[in-house]
């Protein structure tokens, strides 16, 4: 009995310790990189516990409702993408610089062509699910 339990606990070790290769998803980046702000819906409901932040962070599941209905795909990758770089300077926002990356992928959001890191288009596209039209 004492040889199962030592397996498994070397198992387990192994298994926390071994790298993960899989790619976050879009949900994931959210989580990591927006939420502290616009808040774990994307209601715009945090950004409470960040120094130098004094006003509400904008909902983000109404972008396509304050855009006709349509979501602004172009738009919202360009400042992810500026964000990235450290081009926003404008605009109180963290960077998302360990989002950025030399490889691109072309992506399809809403009718809308771009070409933008993979994470970026995660992100963009987990943002396009998000809204209310």
């Amino acid at each position: 009995m004492r040889v199962p339990l030592i397996f498994l606990c070397v198992c387990m070790m192994l298994t926390a310790c071994g790298g993960n290769d899989r790619a976050p998803s879009g949900a994931e980046l959210y989580a990591q990189n927006c939420a502290i702000c616009h808040g774990g819906d994307a209601r715009g409901g945090g950004g409470g516990g960040v120094e130098g932040f004094g006003r509400t962070p904008p909902d983000l599941t109404g972008l396509a409702a304050r855009n006709g209905g349509v979501f602004p795909a172009e738009r919202v990758a360009a400042l992810l993408e500026g964000y990235a770089v450290g081009g926003q300077t404008l605009r109180p926002m963290a960077g998302f610089s360990a989002l950025q990356s030399e490889e691109r992928q072309r992506v399809r959001v809403d009718g809308v062509r771009l070409r933008m890191t993979p994470p970026l288009a995660k992100l963009l596209a987990y943002l396009n699910d998000l809204q209310q039209r």
